[in-house]
């Protein structure tokens, strides 16, 4: 626009200008009165500065007049078309009609003809021009009601930002800000809004699946993919690779459980658990499933095994979910795979409860009790002939509920030597028995993914929080246990692995030191404690000469000294294997003369 076009337009307004009331020298008079003829007034000619004073200027005076702006059209560093935010139509974006939606919706626009166009001067300054200063409806007597007076300041933006990639609902997003922002008029609505348009900027046309690959490949997960005939993603296994430093340095025990109601596909995610030093869990790796068949899980096992490299579960914990028990034993021949406890009392329960019908109320709540200590006891049987006795026994109690003898026999019996003590309590499974770790994960991990209805990148951004949460929590605790002494463990007999080993794996054997020194009736060694722990028990404490504790008779699980989880400390490299068989011997000959008593009996153990 050249010079004489601006001088038009400016006379075009002189009579306008004349005849309002609005004074741009005196914006609290222009304000006292809002209407002439039954009409909102728009805003004064006149230039500004820049693009962005003119629409703070512009945005400000509607709000003095009862309605909001937006801008409808512009071009930069030319011009800027600002309208009613009532013009225009309501337009159906989508096939479905109005009246078969689910939801129902309405609108503000009733096609208001306001219009301003605002041009950019030759001096680079902005000026305003009238298209049309007529609105076809009343002026707001709440403006809160129009989105346009509920924005955010680009530092509130900024802090949305941040808060929305920590994971922080939106209405805990929208009562920090009203924390630091009284006068706030924002709502629910405008953050919600907000964060998907955060979202969409961020996905920057991909979509949320191509910047779920492109996000795994970047950031050094291991991951892997499946899809069908069609194109669409049907399997989805990823690690975080801080949960890889973790499961390469903590390879002994899983727990594998799925998780539902994770995303909008309602694919269940299966979540492998791990153990570490101090007795806590980490999210060793994740994988969506489209279905829980064998192949599905095995897929997921076969690069969960990668993962590991060389490394090989000893014991993996799970339910009797025989898809995931096959897959397991295909991928992991040598791994043993116990059962859930809990989960096998819970059955119990609800299929052979209803077989206790005693007409006196208390008399059936004494015989179930008495059942479920029966079952207890047989599964705590710590010998071979101490099942067998307790079994017939059970069977002879129990012999007028058949249904109640027959479910367990053709159900449990079968699975005796994946949760009965006494073939359990020969393998290195840490203490756990139960797939509780996972619950607790799981839990946990619900928290972060806060909705079921999300995609998988969303999911996946939600997950790797609690990752790297966790981890946090981990290597924090690692450095602090290094610097620990707890004051009842100063005793010469631990002199050589205090702060060495977990504080955990310290009490568990100040426990059986205890014993060794004051319990003059301890009953003949099964080696049990130290099968399953990892940890001299109080019989082999009693037979060390030196009577001292050195860290080889502590296995690696528990030391902390030679961990750690730094950056460069632990290189992922899932495809490092020994090819050579006689390399192999030789590491495993040179790293058997290294490991602690009890996995060295361990070992021979399994070889025998």
């Amino acid at each position: 626009m050249d010079a004489q076009q601006v001088n038009h337009t400016i006379n075009d307004n002189v009579h306008y200008e004349a005849t309002s009331v609005v004074s741009v020298n005196n914006e609290e008079s222009e304000n006292e009165e809002v209407f002439e003829d039954g009409k909102m007034l728009p805003p004064p000619v006149r230039t500004f500065n820049s693009r962005e004073e003119l629409l703070e200027y512009v945005h400000d005076f509607s709000l003095s007049q009862g309605y909001a702006t937006t801008i409808r059209d512009s071009e930069k560093d030319k011009y800027v078309t600002i309208g009613c935010d009532r013009g225009g139509t309501y337009r159906n974006r989508s096939n479905t009609s109005i009246e078969e939606r689910k939801k129902k919706s309405g609108s503000r626009l009733i096609n208001c003809p306001f219009r301003i166009k605002s041009v950019k001067l030759v001096d680079g300054s902005w000026i305003i021009r009238i298209s049309n200063g007529t609105h076809n409806h009343e002026a707001s007597k709440d403006v809160s009601g129009h989105p346009s007076f509920r924005p955010f300041s680009n530092k509130e933006l900024l802090r949305i930002k941040k808060m929305c990639m920590s994971g922080i609902p939106p209405r805990q997003i929208l009562t920090s800000l009203r924390q630091a922002n009284p006068k706030l008029k924002a709502i629910s609505r405008t953050v919600y809004n907000t964060k998907a348009k955060i979202r969409k900027e961020k996905l920057r046309g991909r979509t949320p699946i191509q910047a779920l690959l492109e996000e795994l490949s970047s950031g050094g997960f291991l991951h892997n993919i499946k899809v069908d005939t069609e194109g669409r993603l049907t399997h989805l296994f990823f690690a975080h690779p801080q949960s890889i430093k973790l499961s390469k340095s903590y390879p002994n025990v899983f727990v594998m459980d799925c998780i539902y109601k994770t995303n909008k596909f309602k694919m269940p995610l299966l979540d492998i658990i791990g153990v570490s030093s101090f007795n806590t869990s980490f999210y060793s790796c994740f994988a969506f499933l489209s279905k829980e068949e064998t192949s599905d899980y095995a897929l997921a096992l076969s690069m969960f095994k990668e993962m590991l490299g060389s490394d090989e579960p000893v014991v993996i914990v799970s339910d009797r979910e025989f898809a995931l028990m096959n897959a397991i034993e295909v991928i992991f021949p040598r791994t043993i795979n116990l059962l859930c406890l809990w989960h096998i009392e819970t059955n119990i329960i609800a299929n052979c409860k209803k077989f206790f019908k005693e007409d006196d109320k208390e008399k059936k709540e004494n015989d179930w009790d008495t059942f479920i200590t029966g079952w207890t006891d047989l599964v705590q049987s710590d010998s071979v002939s101490s099942f067998n006795s307790a079994w017939k026994e059970f069977e002879v109690t129990y012999k007028e509920k058949v249904n109640v003898v027959d479910y367990i026999k053709k159900i449990w019996l079968p699975f005796k030597e994946r949760f009965v003590k006494t073939w359990t309590d020969i393998h290195l499974h840490l203490g756990n028995r139960v797939t509780s770790r996972a619950e607790g994960a799981h839990a946990v991990l619900k928290k972060y993914l806060q909705v079921s209805t999300s995609d998988l990148h969303v999911a996946k951004e939600k997950i790797c929080l609690a990752v790297e949460n966790n981890f946090l929590e981990i290597k924090t605790k690692l450095a602090s246990e290094k610097l620990t002494l707890r004051h009842n463990i100063c005793v010469p007999f631990f002199k050589e692995v205090v702060y060495c080993v977990s504080v955990f794996a310290i009490v568990k054997l100040f426990e059986q030191y205890k014993l060794a020194l004051f319990d003059s009736s301890l009953h003949a060694c099964k080696r049990q404690f130290v099968a399953t722990m990892g940890l001299p028990c109080a019989h082999m404490m009693r037979c060390m000469k030196d009577k001292v504790l050195w860290l080889s008779d502590i296995h690696p699980q528990w030391r902390i000294d030679k961990r750690s989880f730094e950056d460069d400390d632990i290189v992922i490299d899932p495809g490092n294997t020994i090819d050579s068989l006689t390399g192999l011997l030789q590491e495993l000959e040179k790293n058997y003369h290294q490991w602690p008593i009890a996995q060295k009996i361990i070992a021979q153990e399994r070889l025998s």
